[in-house]
């Protein structure tokens, strides 16, 4: 499943976790995991971005903090903004302009990314999306392995080839001595 999720689909990784625990949120540390941040910047971000993110992303004293997949989402895009070097009030603003809500699975051709997936409706649904995503990976497996293969049969070909021609050179070399040999001494 590393593969699957660290190079195919680096952001279900926080939905594999979500779904391998039986949770359909995500405590602060899973979100710092899926955003790429610290925990710190995620409590952080949940106090100055509250308006654009769940009411459990920023509870009340005592209570657990618990982020959507969709606020994940929201601080990913936070991050970005961040980055460019925007300020908390002018980050809010852009974030009142994004949808986060519709979020479809198509590839980015210019980035070839897979966008974030359509969160399934049941757990039914998440096992069974879970079990599409291993086996996709289990194939991906297989063919890195028949690749490997393939590229070790056509090496050993090809040092087959190299051996056999450096054979006939040697053999054709032995012959031309042995004939010029005979010429010389005993052809006379």
């Amino acid at each position: 499943m590393e593969f699957l999720h660290y190079q195919v689909y680096p952001h279900l990784q926080w939905f594999i976790m979500a779904i391998k625990e039986g949770l359909s949120d995500l405590t602060p540390h899973e979100a710092a995991q899926a955003v790429g941040v610290g925990v710190q910047s995620i409590r952080r971000w949940c106090e100055w971005h509250a308006a654009h993110l769940n009411p459990m992303a920023s509870p009340g004293p005592g209570l657990a903090r618990r982020l959507t997949p969709r606020d994940v989402e929201v601080l990913k895009a936070v991050k970005a903004y961040r980055y460019q070097g925007l300020q908390t009030d002018v980050i809010n603003e852009q974030l009142q302009g994004l949808s986060f809500a519709e979020i479809d699975n198509q590839v980015d051709s210019e980035t070839n990314t897979v966008a974030p997936m359509e969160l399934p409706a049941s757990p039914q649904q998440a096992q069974a999306m879970l079990a599409v995503l291993e086996t996709v990976n289990a194939v991906q497996r297989r063919l890195e392995t028949v690749e490997a293969a393939g590229k070790v049969s056509q090496q050993n070909r090809r040092d087959a080839i190299y051996l056999i021609a450096i054979g006939i050179v040697i053999g054709l070399l032995f012959a031309v001595g042995m004939i010029l040999l005979a010429w010389v001494y005993g052809g006379r």
